[in-house]
């Protein structure tokens, strides 16, 4: 029962079809960010390598967002057509958890980190708790300062709870502020063992996301819907102008 994964939230994009804990095959590559372009045959070279057509699925599950506002349409959109044409079970997971993923096994506190410019990250706090890989906080927006600080925070619990007081940042958005996160954070910083630990993978969007599906927890894929936690900013321009009576030209 082999279920199709897509991710095009960031500059990687990433497709995987797997089962309840078997993983069949993973395609991702990183070298551009015209996913509209690629998806397609990546998609199609990696069923064709797995002999699999694409009938033989039995759901997709697509990674929702945050991160860039085209790239997350561009997934979301296949998905939605692929569940319809199909007549199979759609469920979005947030692009997060599956970056957060690769450190499911650190002690650490882990912090996934897609760079939204300004000083700001898309981002999400995980940590594993009674042998369970939990999301602790909702996805948010958050400028550095103020991620530095609830980070920190969180520090204060786990030192309470005695925990290890460390936290794990993964993503673009850790290596983009690498110096200052190291420099605030201080001892407390660790950062992804390798490249490959900075990127989305579609696989492990199937490991969140195929429980789910079993569990009968599926998104209606007519409605179905991104998350972006803020607005393109033409819809931002567009909303001030109205909020101040005016019209954009």
């Amino acid at each position: 029962m082999p279920y199709l994964a897509i991710d095009t939230a960031t500059q990687t994009l990433s497709v995987a079809v797997g089962e309840q804990g078997k993983l069949l095959g993973e395609a991702t590559t990183q070298l551009s960010k015209n996913h509209s372009v690629k998806m397609m045959p990546l998609l199609e070279g990696l069923m064709s390598n797995l002999d699999l057509a694409p009938d033989t699925l039995q759901g997709i599950v697509v990674g929702r967002g945050p991160g860039s506002y085209t790239g997350v349409r561009i997934a979301v959109t296949a998905a939605k057509a692929f569940a319809m044409a199909l007549k199979i079970p759609l469920v979005g997971v947030s692009s997060l958890d599956a970056l957060a993923r690769h450190g499911a096994m650190s002690d650490a506190l882990i912090v996934p980190m897609f760079d939204a410019r300004r000083k700001q990250a898309y981002t999400a706090f995980y940590e594993v708790q009674n042998g369970e890989f939990v999301k602790i906080t909702d996805d948010q927006l958050m400028v550095l300062d103020d991620l530095i600080k609830a980070i920190n925070s969180r520090m204060v619990v786990r030192r309470l709870d005695k925990r290890p007081v460390k936290v794990l940042l993964l993503g673009d958005g850790a290596q983009a502020h690498r110096e200052e996160l190291r420099e605030r954070l201080g001892e407390k910083a660790l950062f992804a063992p390798s490249p490959s630990h900075d990127f989305v993978r579609a696989a492990h969007l199937l490991e969140a996301g195929i429980p789910l599906i079993e569990a009968g927890e599926a998104h209606d894929a007519a409605t179905f819907a991104p998350e972006y936690l803020q607005l393109v900013e033409a819809e931002k321009k567009w909303l001030e102008a109205q909020g101040a009576g005016g019209k954009t030209e």
